[in-house]
């Protein structure tokens, strides 16, 4: 009888820990730093979890979604009814701005892991601020005022971005002004809260742009309507699309040929015009047509006395040179002819000469 006792009360702690459960419940899965100032070092910040459950649980890992971010959990099981408290760190040393991080922690006895929101603003030191976003736009701070595009087919589009960081105390709605129509801004319209940034995505269009070659322009944003906007410079190379010729679009293709690619003005007076030409020949089969002829160079100008040339025929490129113009008053310059020739088409002519009273 006294075995058969025992047995029952074997049975029965069986029983019951085979209907025990672990749980846990989070006071608040969401680490918010709220704005903490760079100066300040190592800001630290506390989550809390309770053991809902029937038995011990333990914490058996903590992983942080970037070196920035730290976790210490505790060591010892946290028992049914007890609470525990993983302590999280963020350094913010060169992160100004708004963060959004993780923290994944894993539990022993089949617990679910958890994968914790980690957030927060960060006001940046002077030192930072200099270094991150170079460009002083009163109450913003950008990170350049110059997007290059680099090359942008002519049927394509390109992007590139702007990033600006609200360096005033209060909420600013920066507002574009002066865009090219080749060139669009997304978002159109972002509140950003002090301390945080905007990223904008500008879209050069080389479809909709009129020029081929090389491209500047330029667009203003303000921190409101009514401030005082900043130019942004804008830069692309508009190149024409071959990718889809066929070899019989290649081998009837035309060809530009130049009567020169150095043009030598010799020994020059510095008080007077000076012009010179040169010529360029289509040696293919269909149409040549000029894209564009232009220079960057101060002191010159330059035109073409047609846009298409057709089989052997030639155009007529004239250069001009005002020596008062130049840079020195040597003249080191260059000429950029475009053209429809898939394998030549972009072509440099270069344009020299010295003073007289050199």
């Amino acid at each position: 009888m006294k075995k058969m006792t025992l047995l029952a009360g074997a049975l029965l702690a069986v029983a019951a820990t085979a209907g025990a459960e672990a749980r846990i419940q989070w006071v608040d899965p969401v680490c918010d730093f709220g704005a903490i100032a760079e100066a300040d070092g190592v800001a630290e910040h506390q989550l809390q979890f309770v053991n809902t459950g029937d038995v011990p649980v333990s914490v058996t890992g903590v992983r942080t979604s970037c070196g920035c971010t730290t976790a210490s959990v505790p060591l010892d099981p946290v028992n049914p009814g007890d609470t525990a408290t993983i302590i999280v760190q963020y350094d913010p040393t060169s992160r100004p701005g708004k963060f959004e991080k993780k923290v994944t922690v894993t539990f022993s006895d089949d617990v679910p892991r958890a994968s914790l929101r980690v957030c927060g603003v960060v006001i940046g030191t002077a030192k930072t601020l200099q270094t991150r976003y170079p460009v002083d736009a009163g109450e913003m701070r950008l990170h350049a005022s110059l997007v290059p595009f680099g090359d942008v087919k002519k049927g394509s589009a390109k992007s590139d971005f702007l990033e600006v960081y609200n360096a005033s105390h209060d909420t600013i709605t920066p507002v574009w002004s002066s865009l090219p129509d080749y060139v669009t801004v997304a978002p159109a319209e972002t509140s950003v809260p002090p301390g945080q940034q905007a990223v904008y995505n500008l879209m050069f269009s080389g479809y909709r742009c009129p020029l081929y070659g090389l491209v500047t322009d330029s667009a203003y944003i303000a921190a409101s309507p009514g401030a005082k906007p900043v130019r942004i410079d804008l830069v692309g190379v508009v190149t024409e699309d071959f990718s889809q010729l066929k070899p019989d679009d290649l081998d009837k293709a035309p060809v530009a040929a130049l009567s020169d690619d150095r043009i030598d003005f010799g020994t020059f007076d510095p008080k007077s015009t000076l012009t010179r030409t040169f010529t360029i020949t289509n040696k293919g089969k269909n149409p040549l047509l000029v894209r564009r002829v232009y220079t960057v160079d101060k002191g010159i100008e330059v035109s073409v006395d047609k846009d298409k040339i057709k089989k052997g025929a030639h155009a007529t490129v004239t250069v001009k040179v005002d020596p008062s113009a130049l840079d020195s008053g040597i003249l080191n310059g260059r000429v950029t002819v475009i053209t429809n020739d898939p394998e030549r088409s972009n072509i440099t002519v270069r344009a020299v000469g010295l003073p007289s009273d050199f």
